[in-house]
């Protein structure tokens, strides 16, 4: 479970992780986590494609933090999951308190398809897009599941996991296939010969969907902040991966844009 934890972090920024100095506080009545009242391993079921689900915690000691994320379930369920949604407000982060918290509620999106990475990826960064509602071929298994997991020193400690399966409702067989428009220093980006960013300047950036829904966007070799992009190298590339995940009259996409990188 420490590989998980370590993941979430890199993702996130290791500065937000907040680490007790004593020892935690034990707080009234044993710690737990529900769903709409819905107990680990209860299917959440009947779920809009993209949804947020509030996650209450009760009785969480002082010093500890928590992740919730929507993941792939791995072939071997037993084994941490790896390839998880890393859209934005897919994985949510409550930091350690020097206090116990009788109760605390984390809000987190879940979609029914997205575009999966490990958040600490050993090589190079890689991810798949998944589907929640393929089944398994087991009707007791769901291919995706939502976790509730102990960060920092608690990442390897069973007492904070939690995991409830999803079910998506069905959407439409005819759905359009999304488009994205890139816009940079006010420009449409066309197909063809990769435009230049040159190092350290940064220049207005922005991606649309035709759907209207809200795109993820991340980068190697370059930042994106503020709606601008920033070279970050003076020569190579910049791949930026524009993804969504999906609605009931769109479907998901995954698309890249290459920008070359000068001095």
């Amino acid at each position: 479970m420490r590989k998980v934890i370590r993941m979430a972090v890199t993702a996130i920024g290791a500065a937000a992780l907040v680490t007790a100095t004593a020892a935690p506080a034990l707080a009234d009545g044993p710690y737990n986590a529900t769903v709409a009242g819905q107990r680990q391993y209860t299917p959440l079921v009947n779920l809009a494609t993209s949804s947020t689900l509030t996650v209450d915690v009760v009785n969480l000691p002082a010093g500890v933090g928590l992740y919730v994320l929507h993941c792939k379930v791995p072939a071997d369920p037993r084994q941490p999951p790896t390839v998880c949604d890393s859209s934005t407000g897919a994985l949510a982060y409550l930091t350690a308190d020097a206090a116990a918290r009788p109760t605390v509620a984390i809000p987190v999106k879940v979609n029914g398809e997205f575009f999966g990475t490990n958040p600490n990826p050993t090589t190079a960064a890689t991810g798949e897009s998944v589907d929640c509602r393929v089944a398994t071929g087991d009707p007791r298994s769901t291919t995706c599941a939502l976790y509730v997991l102990g960060a920092g020193k608690d990442s390897a400690n069973p007492t904070y996991l939690r995991v409830w399966p999803t079910v998506f409702s069905a959407v439409k067989s005819d759905r359009v296939t999304d488009k994205a428009t890139i816009s940079l220093d006010g420009k449409v980006v066309t197909r063809g010969v990769p435009p230049k960013l040159a190092l350290n300047k940064a220049v207005p950036f922005s991606v649309t969907l035709a759907s209207g829904l809200a795109p993820s966007v991340s980068a190697d070799n370059c930042s994106i902040t503020d709606g601008k992009i920033t070279a970050l190298k003076s020569q190579g590339t910049c791949i930026v991966r524009i993804t969504s995940t999906g609605g009931r009259n769109y479907k998901p996409l995954v698309t890249t844009q290459v920008f070359r990188l000068t001095k």
